[in-house]
């Protein structure tokens, strides 16, 4: 099937800045055709429960583009002060309207059965799943998601085999994220400490766990760290952020935001280590692998399930950001990162190499910090994640 013909898709970037430092310079996009998403309808389930963050962006995106889009429900409320949602349901439009279909793991994670007639024989769109499923196994148990055009996978590492139809994706900014952290001190003027606010700790990611038990006690002389955690129940009362609070399901707080822009770094090791043989890492003996390395607390060169919002708020605060080296490990997105350069990534075989470069050129803290927000601020708010959704898709098919 030719999509190009099929669909309409007159996709063309006329004028693209390499640098989107004003995003008020909006690129002139040409796209004829409109976006349907499929959020999820279940309306039993806690707010933060079926959050969908990489639908939220790439809408944001959408929306500051101009290009049309429509959902099966209303979903995604903005302001307190009216019943207004990012994603607005027109029973007069139906996925045979549009020209790109888009749906986020959830419906595979509260047992969904697809949209009824998704992938029927006659369509004229480009079905489009986003996944930010933490496990691999999905993939071995599911004949799905052979079907779909694209999957925008996020955890991607580029030395495992997914399938030919999978493509490595950002968690990523939304514009609620990027409102708390528009404004941010100088980096001289922060505390010199470095934050370490992990929900899941000790008992969660060996990853971040032998990542912080071999840097840690190095780092901390020279780099006191602050371990500040907020309390479940101590939610925010302004209504802006409470109705942020409840949506994210308890991850939105404005506290935890000031702590980022007070902070010179944020520490954002996670993920799960496996074995780099087999490829496919859906397969049995790849989850095996996985459980036998981290209940023996043993590493490898690959590493899953390693991104996270923290990665990227880290970055967009101004903070020194810290996780393993990206490269050694495999991890792969659409614009990578520099080592050393837009954020500092550790070796996990030589961690004392870091924390002998810190201390001998003190001011690399804040020449990565400096370039870190300026890097993601140009390749992963809204409007640069919407421009290259459809890039991709328009060069592939």
């Amino acid at each position: 099937m030719n999509y190009l013909n099929d669909l309409g898709l007159l996709y063309q970037i006329l004028t693209i800045s390499e640098n989107i430092e004003n995003m008020s310079q909006i690129p002139s996009v040409k796209f004829q055709g409109k976006i349907y998403f499929y959020c999820d309808p279940k309306k039993e389930i806690p707010e933060g429960k079926k959050l969908q963050h990489l639908l939220i962006c790439l809408a944001e995106g959408f929306s500051e583009l101009g290009i049309p889009f429509f959902s099966n429900v209303d979903y995604w409320q903005e302001s307190p002060e009216k019943q207004e949602y990012l994603f607005r349901h027109n029973p007069e439009i139906t996925p045979d309207d549009c020209s790109i279909v888009i749906l986020q793991n959830n419906w595979f994670t509260d047992i969904h059965p697809l949209p009824e007639n998704l992938f029927h024989p006659n369509r004229k769109y480009v079905t489009v799943y986003l996944d930010s499923e933490d496990s691999d196994r999905t993939y071995a148990m599911r004949p799905e998601f052979r079907q779909f055009d694209f999957i925008f996978r996020n955890h991607f590492n580029r030395k495992l085999n997914y399938g030919s139809n999978f493509y490595p994706w950002p968690f990523g900014l939304t514009k609620r994220i990027v409102r708390e952290l528009n404004e941010v001190p100088d980096f001289q003027e922060r505390k010199r400490q470095l934050l370490i606010n992990f929900r899941h700790w000790k008992g969660g990611h060996p990853v971040r766990n032998i990542s912080c038990s071999q840097l840690m006690p190095r780092l901390e002389k020279i780099l006191p760290i602050n371990n500040h955690i907020d309390q479940p129940d101590d939610h925010p009362v302004d209504p802006y952020h409470h109705l942020h609070w409840v949506q994210m399901g308890g991850r939105h707080n404005p506290s935890y935001y000031k702590r980022l822009k007070d902070s010179a770094a944020c520490a954002c090791f996670g993920g799960f280590f496996v074995p780099p043989c087999p490829k496919n890492p859906g397969s049995l003996i790849s989850r095996g692998g996985r459980r036998i390395l981290s209940d023996l607390k043993l590493k490898s060169n690959v590493i899953v399930q390693w991104d996270s919002w923290r990665l990227w708020e880290s970055l967009a605060a101004g903070c020194t950001t810290f996780h393993v080296d990206f490269e050694k490990y495999g991890f792969d997105l659409p614009v990578m990162p520099e080592n050393w350069r837009h954020y500092i990534g550790i070796d996990l075989d030589n961690v004392q190499e870091a924390v002998d470069r810190i201390a001998n050129e003190p001011e690399i803290l804040q020449k990565v910090a400096t370039e870190g927000r300026l890097w993601v601020l140009e390749n992963y708010t809204p409007l640069p994640t919407a421009l290259r959704f459809l890039e991709i898709i328009t060069q592939r098919l």
